[in-house]
């Protein structure tokens, strides 16, 4: 059986990371817009919440914030339980693999070289 799931998208805030014991939490979620169907207006964004654990959470916490794009491996767990006598579930992304997808969003104070565009990368960015 096989459990990989790999999407592309940009992180919605930035991430929040927790200490657990000696293990450290990343949750994050990160939007992920669809194609645009014929006959619609506007594409549509998915969200997948994400958390990664220890060196892949420092990893994200380091590199990565709000606006900023990010390629994530990972597998898909599906969280059932009961709030209010009513039956839930929720779905979640377990990180195993953290891939750069683009360069920092830039900071508001940096002048622009790039006709504006907020995600240009700077020749400092990692080029992976």
């Amino acid at each position: 059986m096989l459990n990989k799931f790999l999407v592309s998208g940009r992180m919605t805030a930035d991430p929040e990371i927790k200490t657990i014991g000696e293990n450290r939490l990343c949750k994050f979620t990160i939007a992920c817009e669809r194609p645009k169907r014929k006959g619609e207006e506007k594409a549509q964004t998915d969200f997948f919440d994400c958390t990664a654990w220890n060196r892949n959470a420092d990893v994200v916490v380091d590199w990565f914030g709000k606006g900023d794009m990010v390629t994530l491996v990972g597998a898909v767990h599906i969280n059932r339980y009961e709030k209010d006598g009513q039956k839930r579930s929720a779905i979640e992304v377990k990180v195993e693999e953290i891939h750069f997808s683009g360069g920092k969003k830039k900071q508001e104070n940096t002048t622009p070289t790039d006709n504006g565009n907020p995600y240009a990368g700077t020749e400092d960015d990692p080029l992976f």
